[in-house]
C-alpha cells in the first residue's frame, strides 16, 4: 500500500470509529415522550409550561424520597401574589395568561391603561417612559420596574424548594437528575437516558383549574428511538390510570384572602 493511502485509510478510520461509538451509545440510550394533561369542567386540556423531573430508581428505592416530595408545599401563585400586596388586575392577568411571573409573555396595550388596565403595569410603564423616552421600548421593558417580589419572587421560592429536593434525590442516587418542560401542548421530551427503571415527578404540584396535582410515577426505560417514543407517550392525567404506576396527589387551591 502507498504511503499516500495508508494515511487516506488511516484518517477515515479515525473519524469513522468515533462516529461509530457514538451512534452506538445512541443506539444503547432511551427516549420518553412525555404528554400531561387533566380534566376540569371544560373537558381535557393539556398542562403547559410545568418541569418534570427524571429520577433514577423505582418508587420503591426512592421511598424515603417520594415521601418527602409530598410532604413539601408552597404557597399557591394567587396567595403569594396577594400577600405581596398585588392588585386583583395583576393576579387575574397571571391567571387568564396561564402565567407564574409577568415574565411570562408579552404584555398588551391593553394592559397599560383604559379598563383592563393593570395597576402594577401602567405605573411601571409611566417610569419606563419617563426614563427611555421611547413608548414601544418602555413596554417592552415594564417588568424590570415591578418590585422585585412581583417579578420574580414566585419563581425564586418554587426553585429553593425544587432544588432541596433535587439535592437529596443526586445524593441518594448517586446520578444526576433530568429534567423537561413541557411545551404548550403538554409536551416534553427526555432524551439519552441510560436504560433502567426511574422515578418521574413534577416535585411540587402542578396549580391546575382548582387543584394542585402532583404526580410521583414509575417508567422502565429501554433503549430505543424517538421514532418509536412518538408513538408510545407516557402519559399523565389527574385520574388514575391503571396501565401507569404512578402517585397521584390531589389538593384544593386555597382561597386566599388578601
Amino acid at each position: 500500500m502507498k504511503p499516500v493511502l495508508k494515511i487516506t485509510v488511516s484518517v477515515f478510520l479515525f473519524f469513522l470509529f468515533p462516529f461509530s461509538f457514538l451512534l452506538f451509545a445512541q443506539a444503547n440510550r432511551g427516549v420518553i415522550r412525555l404528554k400531561v394533561r387533566y380534566k376540569s369542567e371544560q373537558g381535557i386540556k393539556d398542562l403547559p409550561r410545568e418541569r418534570f423531573f427524571l429520577i433514577k430508581g423505582s418508587l420503591e428505592q426512592n421511598g424515603s424520597l417520594t415521601e418527602k416530595i409530598k410532604q413539601t408545599e408552597v404557597m399557591s401563585r394567587d396567595c403569594f401574589y396577594r400577600a405581596k400586596g398585588a392588585s386583583g388586575g395583576f393576579v387575574k392577568w397571571l391567571k387568564d395568561n396561564d402565567c407564574e411571573s409577568p415574565y411570562c409573555r408579552d404584555i398588551e396595550d391593553k394592559y397599560l391603561s383604559g379598563a383592563e388596565a393593570v395597576p402594577e403595569f401602567s405605573t411601571a410603564f409611566d417610569q419606563a417612559t419617563r426614563e427611555l423616552k421611547d413608548r414601544e421600548v418602555a413596554r417592552r421593558w415594564l417588568t424590570n420596574y415591578l418590585t422585585p417580589e412581583l417579578r420574580f419572587g414566585f419563581y425564586e421560592q418554587k426553585q429553593k424548594a425544587m432544588q432541596a429536593l433535587i439535592t437529596d434525590a443526586e445524593a441518594a442516587t448517586k446520578t444526576p437528575v433530568m429534567s423537561i418542560m413541557t411545551d404548550r401542548k403538554g409536551t416534553g421530551y427526555l432524551t439519552g437516558i441510560p436504560p433502567g427503571t426511574y422515578t418521574i415527578s413534577n416535585l411540587l404540584g402542578s396549580e391546575t383549574e382548582g387543584a394542585n396535582v402532583l404526580w410521583i410515577c414509575e417508567r422502565e426505560v429501554k433503549a430505543t428511538d424517538l421514532s418509536v417514543a412518538m408513538k408510545r407517550p407516557f402519559t399523565l392525567s389527574n385520574e388514575n390510570d391503571p396501565n401507569a404506576k404512578c402517585e397521584i396527589v390531589k389538593r384544593p387551591l386555597p382561597i386566599c384572602i388578601k
